[in-house]
């Protein structure tokens, strides 16, 4: 590990360590042994997963759009254990993936994003013992936001340049585009609906799917592309419709698996 890795790795452990102590102070919140080590094992099953299980995509030259289900881990942390748990899963990910060199180079904004997948399912599963009867109305917003804000993106670009090279977004491309976004949306009524039939716990799955949703709104089609445009210059546009696609149908994926390895593993916290 590179000297500023080694100093990255150091600055982000001491910063989380500060925290954990101001939260244990504040909230007297218990750090017991048995959640550290679970959370741990996450940790580094996410590491793996990313390092060895997923599929880097690059765009225009760079390594910028990643196939892959590392969030999983991290975003089950939250849920079982709570956002403060969560953080410090999609933080420790982070840490390790840059002290075993799968990750060359850190940047604070990848930092934040692992932050943030751990830390929204716990509070939408906080929220949702609060506010249970919002839970419908926040995820038809979110199905909306997603959607809706993706074909109007599309609909309002007619090209893009990048690497010098300009790409024209005509009347078939966008149709195919939009076509592609949408075609999950039957796909995943009919399969819930199959499921609501038999033991389908429709409280827990509707967290799922709005912390999921969340995620992929504003982790992987907001901010990542900020930082893959701030480091590789790549135009946030093209990155916003190629994300939006994928998170169309990466909400239905990890809706049904985050739910079913969560109902697996709530016998943990046992």
């Amino acid at each position: 590990m590179s000297s500023s890795n080694l100093t990255y790795v150091l600055m982000i452990s001491v910063a989380l360590v500060s925290i954990i102590a101001l939260v244990q102070v504040t909230t007297k919140t218990k750090f017991e042994l048995k959640t550290m080590v679970i959370v741990s094992f996450m940790s580094l099953l996410s590491m793996v997963l990313a390092a060895y299980l997923s599929i880097m995509i690059p765009l225009f030259g760079f390594p910028s759009l990643k196939f892959g289900f590392s969030q999983l881990p991290i975003m089950i942390s939250g849920a079982l254990f709570g956002p403060w748990w969560g953080m410090i899963a999609g933080v420790l990910e982070d840490l390790l993936e840059l002290a075993s060199g799968t990750v060359v180079s850190p940047y604070i904004g990848f930092t934040l994003n692992k932050a943030l997948i751990g830390i929204i399912p716990g509070v939408v599963f906080l929220f949702a013992k609060k506010y249970p009867n919002q839970l419908k109305l926040l995820i038809l917003g979110m199905v909306t936001l997603l959607y809706g804000s993706s074909i109007l993106f599309i609909l309002n670009t007619s090209s893009v340049t990048a690497s010098s090279v300009t790409y024209v977004l005509d009347g078939p491309v966008k149709i195919a585009l939009i076509s592609l976004s949408l075609a999950i949306l039957p796909i995943t009524y009919f399969i819930y609906r199959k499921l609501k039939n038999k033991d389908l716990q429709q409280s827990l799955f509707q967290k799922w799917l709005l912390s999921v949703i969340l995620i992929e709104v504003l982790i992987n089609v907001i901010l990542t592309p900020l930082w893959i445009t701030q480091l590789y210059g790549i135009p946030f546009e093209i990155q916003v419709i190629v994300r939006s696609i994928k998170a169309s149908f990466f909400v239905v994926l990890n809706t049904f698996l985050a739910y079913f390895i969560y109902r697996s593993l709530q016998r943990l916290k046992k």
